[in-house]
Parts: C-alpha cells; structure tokens; sequence
C-alpha cells in the first residue's frame, strides 16, 4: 500500500486523551488565525494542539504533516472530532511534505512539533514562507542554527514562542523576579537538577514502513542508519504519547542536557540574565552493550560560571532550580505535582524533597513593592504580562498583536536559554573518554569558543537537499552573515 492509497482509506485510529488543561477566557476580539501544525506525536498530541484548541474563539487548527502519514491521518481524525463534539464541521487537510503546507498562505501560525534536529531547518523554512511559529523546544540542535532562526525572526518581524512554558507558571515567574530585583542579594551559585535518561533501543535493522518517509525523518543527518522504530517512534497509535526513542538519541537529541536543561537551565539564564564564559565537567554515557541503540548521556556533573556565579548542573539535585545568595539565603522553584505528558516523570514529591516554591526562609517569598522593582521581566511597556498564565494565550495575542516582543520565551531569548544547554553538551563530548572531563570557553557576543574541536560542533547539520544553505541562498540571505549575532 503507497502512502496515497493509505491516505485515502485510512479512517480510524487508537484513542488517547489529551491532558493539557488551560483557560479560555480574556481574548480580545479579531480574525481567526489559520493553524498548520508540523509533526504529530507526543507533544502536539498532549501538549501542543490541545493547547491551541482549547482557544476555539482566536484560531483554527487546518492543516496537519508528519512524514508517518499515520501520525498526520490520525491527528486529523482527533482535531476534526474534537470540533464535531463543539459543534463546529472543520475539515483539516494532511500532507507528509511541510513545504507543500507552507505554501498554503492562507496558514497563519505553524506548531513546529518534530524532533530536534529537524527544528533549524523547518523553521528557517516557515519564517520564509511569511509564518507565525510556535517552536518546541530545544530551540535548535546546534547554537549556528539557532542563531539563524533567531536572526531571520528578527529580520522578518515575525513571532516565535518557545516551549518553554515554564516561564509562564507562577512559581518560576516569581522566583526570577525575585531573583532579578535583588531579594537574596548577588547569586553565589545555582544548582540545577535536570534528572536521567536510561539505556535501551534496538539497532535490529527492521523494514521501513510504506507510509513513513524514513528519508524526509532523518533529514540533515546520516542517511545510512537503519531504520527501526526505537530510533523514531512507537508505531501504535494507542502509545501516541510514550515518549519517543529519538528523544535520547544523538544526533536527533542531545539528551538531558537539552531536552529537560531548555526548561531548568533556561529560568537560570532568566534568572540570572547573564550568559555564561565557561563550562566544565564530566559525565557517564548510556550502556551500549548487546544490541541496544540510545546513546547519550547518563550521569552529569557541570559547572557553569556566569558572571562570576557558579552554576552546578548535577543529576543527583531534585529536579528544579535553586538560586543560592552569597549570604546563604535560596529560592528554591521546580513543578511540583505537575505532569504536563504521560510519559513526564513521576511529579510526586519525595520525602525530603521541596515543593513548586520554597525559600531558606518564608519572608524571602514575600511579594516585591513596587518600589523595589528595578528588573520587571513580567512587563511589556505599559503592559503587564503577571497575569497571563497561559503559555499558547501569550503566543496568540502576540501573533495578534504582531509584536514578537510581547511573547514571555522569544527566539533571541529561547536561543541563548538552548546555547546555554548547548555548551553543556560540546563540553561533554570533548571529555568523552577522558576521567577529569573536559572545560571550554565561550565568548557569547561573537558566538564562538576558541577550541577549534568544539567550534566544529556549533555548525548545522546538513545533508543534500536537507541544507540550510539552500533555502538561505534562494531568500538572498548572506550565510556567513547569518550564522552570527546581528550587528
């Protein structure tokens, strides 16, 4: 069966509940703005359609791609039932090619929802076709890609939210602010927990299936890796939202490092607002014994100095951020019973372990005055942003307001949260095999590092067709340019 052929009689699918929750009210009014979603798995189906569905009054998902036409078909299936339920007949269209989708223009907004190392390329390709996009973090596989996504929005004018959503929950908002404004006096050290990503896979070369464009998946990366669905994604529908193989995975996915630190090390970055000039570190890899496939890394040991504060990133700290005065005095932030996926990790808190907020002592968590607020990162101009708790309701307005300022995680600040994450990874590799580790220097304005072996690691990835080039070029765009801060 062609992947045609399966488009047209493929009517059903595995049922699984979305568990996003978030409110609808407070949107002003305007046009419905036209949403293609690229990449239909875990999170698009948990987290990022539901997210955009639930604002039925502002926008309307049309179009759904993924290069397992499964995945498309069954997404389309899910969005046209969930309006049937609202009363409302949507048919959404489905294509296994995103450019073919881009070149709708009636699309406004795109959910960019595939795997990392998929991120760079599709979004260059989406700020040029004129889109709105809502990235999912990690911003982009290699700090040069990111910087091109985060320039060409900027020259363009158009809105990028992150996924970085943790910036748009409370405890986080305010821990910064805190933070920023000075409550625990100069931040001595951060510590940071990010937790484990665990041994398996299976590199069994298996038959790729005839409706997966196995080649449009791998994308920019070695074209000759066996197929098997560990390294992609389950094939049942029924385990849409299980965690996918890629996910620990290199060169898809860095592990931890990028997938958990874009969310921790990126309310450190907010929080301390300074970038870091050196890393320094070890770590363990996965077991790759017998026939198993994942690879990255497992146990972690970094420090970070950031303007001359310390930040430890270790994967025996709970899972949250702690800014550390140089007084002792800490706020402390992390989740707390919040599981924003099924395949998440357990949210429960374990004895001896802190809640969503905490501090060395109560008064530290008292509200600021307004008198001592000479860092509001939660305002927009005359505008506040203290009372929008919802991370798609950011975006929207934003798109709305054609201001990509006015979103909470926007692509400068999301690319240099993913740098941050980035270095963390380079430093790993250059100690690979090494019992002290490695360290490495980073200059943050020119975006480089001076070691000729990690600076190799900051390039995008490219392969034929799958070049950032191609489409840089095409758009008169200068590449050498464009890999480098804006002047």
């Amino acid at each position: 069966m062609n992947r045609r052929s399966f488009l047209a009689g493929m009517a059903s699918g595995a049922a699984a509940p979305f568990i996003f929750n978030g409110c609808t009210t407070g949107f002003f009014a305007n046009n419905k703005l036209n949403v293609g979603v690229i990449g239909y798995g875990r999170i698009a189906h948990t987290m990022d359609v539901p997210g955009v569905l639930q604002f039925m009054d502002r926008c309307v998902v049309t179009s759904i791609c993924d290069c397992d036409l499964v995945r498309a078909v069954y997404g389309k299936k899910v969005v046209e039932e969930f309006y049937a339920k609202n009363g409302i007949m949507q048919h959404v269209k489905t294509y296994s090619n995103y450019r073919e989708m881009l070149a709708d223009k009636s699309i406004d907004i795109i959910l960019l929802c595939t795997p990392d190392h998929q991120h760079a390329i599709i979004a260059t390709d989406c700020l040029l076709a004129g889109k709105h996009i809502y990235l999912q973090k990690p911003f982009a596989q290699t700090i040069q890609e990111g910087r091109v996504v985060a320039n060409i929005a900027q020259e363009k004018n158009l809105v990028i939210q992150v996924g970085a959503w943790q910036r748009s929950r409370p405890q986080f908002r305010k821990v910064v602010q805190l933070v920023r404004n000075g409550r625990i006096g100069k931040v001595a050290r951060v510590e940071v927990g990010l937790g484990l990503d665990r041994a398996g896979g299976d590199r069994t070369p298996e038959k790729v299936p005839e409706t997966f464009d196995y080649d449009e998946w791998i994308g920019p990366t070695d074209p000759t890796a066996p197929y098997n669905w560990t390294r992609c994604h389950d094939r049942d529908l029924g385990r849409i939202w299980a965690r996918p193989g890629w996910i620990q995975l290199a060169p898809y996915g860095w592990g931890m490092i990028t997938n958990w630190g874009a969310h921790h090390l990126d309310v450190t970055a907010w929080g301390l607002g300074t970038d870091p000039s050196s890393v320094s570190g070890t770590c363990e890899w996965m077991d790759l014994s017998g026939n198993k496939l994942w690879n990255v890394h497992t146990k972690y040991d970094l420090h970070y100095n950031c303007g001359g504060t310390d930040v430890h990133v270790n994967n025996k700290f709970q899972m949250g951020v702690k800014f550390i005065g140089e007084n002792g005095d800490w706020l402390w932030c992390t989740r707390g019973a919040m599981k924003v996926t099924p395949s998440d990790p357990d949210p429960k808190v374990a004895p001896g372990q802190l809640g969503p907020i905490a501090a060395s002592k109560e008064s530290l968590l008292e509200d600021l005055k307004s008198s001592e607020i000479k860092v509001d990162l939660l305002s927009h101009g005359e505008e506040q942003f203290r009372t929008i708790a919802d991370h798609f309701k950011n975006f929207l307005e934003a798109v709305a307001r054609e201001d990509p300022q006015y979103t909470v995680c926007d692509a400068e600040g999301a690319h240099k949260s993913t740098a941050f994450c980035s270095l963390g990874r380079m430093c790993m590799e250059l100690g690979r095999g090494k019992k002290d580790g490695a360290s490495l220097s980073w200059d943050a304005a020119k975006e480089v590092s001076g070691n000729a072996e990690a600076d190799k690691m900051l390039t995008p990835f490219a392969r034929g067709k799958y070049d950032l080039k191609i489409a840089l070029d095409a758009a008169g765009y200068d590449y050498e340019k464009i890999i480098k801060p804006l002047a």
